[in-house]
């Protein structure tokens, strides 16, 4: 049986479309999967370990998950969890280029944050729009520029 660790480690050695699809199916299936997930660093580091595996691919759960480990002294897990926070961050980046002809894909609204966040940019206004079978996050940052994210997998099926 594939595990969800299987299929990062599949990820990590390759980190394809296909790949990243197989791990976003696992984490969205996962009983402890929460679209409405919002973590900080002030998060107990047991309740941070509790959220997984749905808050995998959360690039702000593993950022607050590393710094709750190094608090702990537990610094190679620190080390991990900074990389799954980069490697996450990079595989939403890598879903399209925020147009909204290519939004960014997202599994849940706070990863929006994290990749606005890890532009320098601020959403001053968000909309949700409907294109065609798609629902589209629009933010409007505050350097002017726009940024659309594809949260279609927030809804349920028409």
């Amino acid at each position: 049986m594939t595990t969800v660790g299987d299929l990062v480690g599949r990820y990590l050695a390759d980190r394809s479309p296909a790949a990243l699809a197989e791990v976003r199916r696992a984490v969205r299936g996962s009983g402890s999967f929460d679209p409405g997930l919002v973590v900080s660093e002030a998060d107990g580091l047991e309740d941070l370990e509790r959220l997984m595996p749905g808050a995998l691919l959360s690039p702000s759960a593993h950022a607050a998950l590393a710094a709750a480990l190094a608090r702990a002294g537990r610094t190679d897990e620190a080390a991990r969890e900074r990389l799954l926070a980069e490697v996450a961050l990079a595989g939403i980046l890598a879903t399209g280029d925020g147009s909204r002809e290519r939004p960014w894909s997202v599994l849940r609204v706070s990863d929006e944050y994290d990749v606005l966040r890890s532009l320098r940019r601020r959403s001053t206004e968000q909309s949700v729009e409907r294109d065609g079978r798609r629902h589209l996050d629009r933010h409007v940052c505050d350097d002017g520029s726009e940024a659309w994210f594809d949260v279609t997998e927030l809804f349920p099926p028409d």
